[in-house]
């Protein structure tokens, strides 16, 4: 290997750069979950969520019906429901969600993730009745907004100027969000029916029993669904990792394009050693030994190019999850190194590289003069 580094360099770097991209798009993905698990725990503390049935169109969603709202309320097991509204406005041209709901409910039983000021509880009880307003994390870099500053949002009445208490973390979407509580969205958005309910039970109650017997109060009005806390957030995760699904496979591809390199490399090097093999063989080398010599040589090319691989794909993940995310989609996510993950990678790599190297052994042996075996 050492006489022929300016053959070998080649695919040792095109294996180590499909090894980097594949460990810093691993690296990412598993940060941006981790990330999102933590804002899941912290933001979804319902332990029921009640939305709406979509038509069987699929044009638009209805809203909840006040009789449905009605009988969530009515159950002895409900402590407090959250009855949030969601509208779509324009803001600078952008489509944003504007939300609404009962800051006390919030504060009392829900959770969420201020990122500014540092006493998030207080600025988020300055919404309570007031033109104040949170906004989200995407919507204040997109917009170069900050605590203080103030946002002018379309409204039946005209346009009206709220201004910013707080700037809270959020990953459903990247258009941004604007949260207000609900009185004053009454005021100046008038009285609409809401998206959807967080239900809040007592302490002790069977979630999924409560679920059921909604399910049969409501049966024969307007269709809804009835998500369990637990049920939510798997289905969060689910569409989390069908999403982010096709890059492995794409990592894959790259990695078996390099690998075949690999194996290009070695077959190329096999046939302008045949001489040195036909005189390593007539010495007395046994096919065992030159097979592992050759497989060998490809385990140290894989481990070379998964050691380099390794490293730059770390320093590549660091200005994907602080640099490109933030400034595509305005997230801020933890950096997490899923080490496992990486560990079964690496092994994979180094036994896929040995496994690579069978071939060329193979032709190898095919290809020179059959010597008897010594006995050993």
């Amino acid at each position: 290997l050492g006489g022929h580094v300016s053959r070998v360099a080649v695919s040792v770097a095109a294996l180590a750069t499909s090894l980097a991209m594949t460990v810093a798009i691993t690296v990412m993905v598993g940060s941006f979950r981790e990330t999102v698990i933590e804002w899941v725990g912290q933001t979804l503390r319902a332990d029921l969520y009640v939305g709406p049935a979509t038509r069987a169109s699929g044009a638009r969603a209805v809203a909840i019906s006040q009789t449905v709202e009605a009988v969530v309320r009515a159950h002895p097991d409900v402590l407090a429901v959250d009855a949030f509204r969601n509208l779509s406005v324009t803001y600078d041209d952008t489509p944003i969600t504007l939300v609404a709901g009962d800051v006390d409910t919030l504060l009392s039983h829900g959770g969420l993730r201020v990122k500014a000021p540092v006493d998030g509880r207080a600025a988020l009880q300055a919404l309570a009745g007031r033109d104040v307003v949170a906004v989200s994390e995407p919507f204040a870099m997109r917009h170069d907004l900050r605590v203080g500053d103030r946002v002018t949002l379309p409204t039946p009445q005209g346009p009206r100027t709220f201004d910013v208490a707080a700037v809270f973390y959020d990953y459903s979407n990247d258009r941004g969000v604007v949260r207000m509580d609900i009185a004053v969205f009454t005021r100046h958005f008038g009285d609409r029916r809401p998206a959807g309910l967080a239900v809040y039970l007592r302490e002790g109650a069977d979630a999924v029993a409560v679920r059921d017997a909604l399910l049969r109060d409501i049966e024969g009005t307007a269709g809804v669904f009835i998500h369990s806390n637990r049920a939510l957030r798997q289905e969060v995760l689910r569409i989390f990792d069908s999403t982010f699904a096709v890059t492995y496979a794409l990592q894959a591809i790259a990695v078996l394009v390099a690998l075949l390199g690999i194996i290009g490399t070695l077959m190329t090097l096999v046939i302008e050693r045949r001489r040195e093999i036909a005189i390593l063989r007539a010495l007395g080398t046994s096919r065992r030994q030159l097979t592992t010599m050759i497989v060998g040589e490809a385990a140290m090319l894989g481990a070379i190019a998964q050691g380099m691989g390794l490293g730059v794909g770390l320093l590549l993940s660091l200005i994907l999850v602080y640099t490109v995310l933030v400034q595509s989609f305005g997230w801020t996510i933890q950096w997490y190194v899923p080490w496992r993950a990486l560990a079964r990678m690496s092994a994979f790599v180094v036994i896929a590289t040995l496994v690579a190297g069978l071939y060329p052994a193979w032709r190898a042996m095919r290809d020179v003069s059959v010597v008897p075996e010594r006995d050993e």
